[in-house]
């Protein structure tokens, strides 16, 4: 079975499966031959191109896939990949275009460090409650290392920590951020725009790492583009561990996040009554407020 894999860069001839090879064997080529793990992978085939949906044990003729086929394979950001809803390895996304397509926000409002590779910018995530994780990723690996995951360790009984977070109004943090790093096999630094504190997750144990940005009650993604206007698919969001450069740029980021002010801690943030004024600060004031004189409106507000 001879195919052909075409990414931006170039086209690789496979050569060494065949129709009862299983789809994971073929994702598992591709990463040996790009460096991409199979979970970053987007492949499409056919004409149009429609997105190859498949599970690990099935075999490469039950997808579709036939002998001289080409397959079309886009690198998935580690955004998109965590913004997976289905257990699938694969995830609908856009195909790179040969041109680049019209940005869908202007260059100037997009936080950014100049490097000679290009720009750090901040890629910030949809506010749905779930911008960090899915839950069904952590659930299953809790359940699998109880030993890690004690009761003491995760501050509630195992069950109730996973029913919990299987909420959808649930988010995570330190906890979840481990485990994504385990699953995904990079190291997640985690920046912290009050402090400037860089959070390590998996640190030393991989070669490769990503960026997030921490503003207190959001994580977003720093990635890194050729030019200010680029097209989001040609973002890089994987970086080496020894990579100074980029590291350095997101602390950039981070510092020019606080400078306007685009982050909250719930703890300390300054919150005034919408019905009687009153100028309360973080969220256990306004909860104590709202339990004394039942007023449930209230705006943040810089002093």
């Amino acid at each position: 079975m001879r195919l052909k894999l075409r990414n931006k860069d170039n086209v690789i001839i496979i050569a060494t499966l065949n129709e009862n090879s299983l789809f994971k064997e073929l994702t598992e080529t591709i990463s040996n031959l790009t460096g991409i793990p199979p979970l970053h992978q987007e492949l499409k085939v056919g004409y149009p191109p429609k997105v190859c949906k498949a599970n690990d044990n099935d075999t490469i003729a039950s997808t579709g896939i036939q002998n001289g086929d080409t397959i079309i394979l886009t690198e998935l950001s580690l955004a998109e990949v965590l913004n997976i809803e289905q257990s699938t390895p694969t995830v609908s996304a856009t195909v790179p275009s040969t041109n680049i397509p019209t940005p869908t926000s202007s260059s100037n409002d997009i936080i950014s460090v100049p490097t000679e590779n290009g720009f750090v910018v901040l890629r910030e995530m949809a506010d749905d409650n779930s911008c960090l994780f899915r839950a069904i990723v952590v659930i299953d690996h809790i359940k699998r290392n109880p030993e890690n995951y004690s009761d003491v360790f995760l501050g509630r009984p195992r069950e109730e920590y996973c029913s919990w977070i299987s909420q959808k109004n649930s988010w995570g943090g330190a906890i979840e951020l481990s485990i994504f790093a385990n699953h995904y096999k990079a190291e997640i630094r985690s920046v912290d725009v009050g402090s400037g504190r860089i959070d390590r997750y998996g640190q030393g144990q991989y070669d490769q790492c990503v960026f997030v940005i921490y503003s207190g009650i959001h994580y977003d993604a720093i990635a890194l583009t050729p030019i200010l206007d680029a097209s989001q698919e040609y973002d890089q969001t994987i970086f080496s561990t020894t990579d100074d450069v980029i590291l350095k740029a997101s602390l950039g980021v981070a510092g020019k996040m606080k400078q306007l002010h685009k982050y909250t801690y719930t703890s300390e943030f300054t919150l005034r009554c919408g019905q009687c004024k009153q100028g309360l600060k973080g969220d256990q004031e306004a909860i104590q407020h709202a339990k004394l004189t039942g007023h449930k409106e209230f705006v943040e507000y810089t002093k």
